[in-house]
């Protein structure tokens, strides 16, 4: 999973550059059930997704390399085991403009169900998790009047005390701004299977996202082995990136427990080169988690 906000119209191949392009589809062998792609061209958002695996098919490398928009996300799926591989399940899921990719898995599935509305339920395109966790994070806008960060921590507090997540990593697009939510459980990071499977990373590390940031774009991305120059976004953070001024800044959620309101912001981070145009391509690192097999859908799939 990774977002990008830029200062103009980019391509995924240029806010990336060719080799970390090439390094992120390479996930899609341990990724496989579907790729997703959302931007905005100007206020519009757009979606195009497949149940198909990224490295497979024509069109993903297609708008991989074309100038879509300046704010969008990437998104290969690793299927829940029960949810089916189908197109309508693959992410970002798109709800009045706003569009979502999670990373992670919420259980117990039998009682997903009461996660949304009656009236919510109806707006279901697919059968994951992921798209009902979405479509509370819409329905608490519309409670916090179009706040998202209230929605947010809304919708992850109401999950953390009536369900069980590993991860609520996600990315959501709005016309004005890039969220990325840091949220996982680190007691469910299984460091004997992901050692089992190949992964050299810390174990503690797993779930984590971050974030760098050039003169021409922001991008922030799941966990992997970033460069030295990519910044950790905390557990149970956001990350808020300004879609016109690519300023920057991190929030905290509500702990367990915690009382109604947020807490204050951690930091914000003003942009440099307001006025460049130049487009830079941005150091890589393993932007997804490499392993991820079968093994481990439970702890960390879609």
């Amino acid at each position: 999973m990774l977002g990008y906000c830029a200062r103009d119209r980019a391509s995924l191949a240029e806010v990336m550059g060719d080799r970390g392009l090439r390094d992120f589809t390479n996930l899609s062998a341990f990724h496989g059930d579907g790729w997703g792609m959302a931007w905005y061209d100007g206020q519009q958002g757009h979606v195009e997704k497949s149940p198909r695996r990224a490295a497979d098919e024509p069109a993903y490398g297609e708008l991989a390399h074309r100038r879509l928009g300046d704010l969008g996300l990437v998104h290969l799926r690793r299927a829940t085991p029960g949810l089916p591989v189908e197109a309508v399940n693959s992410h970002p899921f798109r709800h009045d403009g706003i569009m979502m990719a999670h990373n992670g898995a919420i259980h117990p599935q039998d009682r997903l169900g009461g996660l949304l509305t009656p009236a919510w339920n109806r707006q279901l395109t697919g059968t994951t998790d992921s798209e009902r966790y979405f479509l509370h994070v819409m329905s608490r806008l519309e409670t916090h009047a179009g706040d998202v960060i209230a929605a947010l921590d809304d919708t992850v507090a109401h999950i953390d005390r009536t369900l069980s997540a590993n991860s609520l990593n996600a990315i959501v697009l709005t016309p004005d701004a890039l969220y990325a939510i840091c949220w996982y459980d680190p007691e469910r990071i299984p460091p004997a299977a992901l050692g089992q499977q190949g992964y050299s990373g810390p174990p503690e590390r797993y779930f984590d996202l971050a974030y760098t940031e050039t003169d021409s774009a922001v991008v922030v991305a799941s966990s992997g082995w970033p460069h030295d120059r990519w910044t950790w976004l905390p557990n149970r953070h956001v990350l808020v990136i300004d879609r016109e001024t690519l300023r920057t800044k991190v929030e905290p959620l509500s702990p367990r427990g915690a009382p109604g309101g947020r807490l204050p912001v951690l930091m914000t981070l003003r942009r440099s080169a307001p006025d460049s145009r130049v487009f830079q391509p941005l150091p890589v690192f393993g932007v997804a988690d490499e392993l991820n097999g079968r093994a481990l859908a439970k702890f960390h799939s879609d």
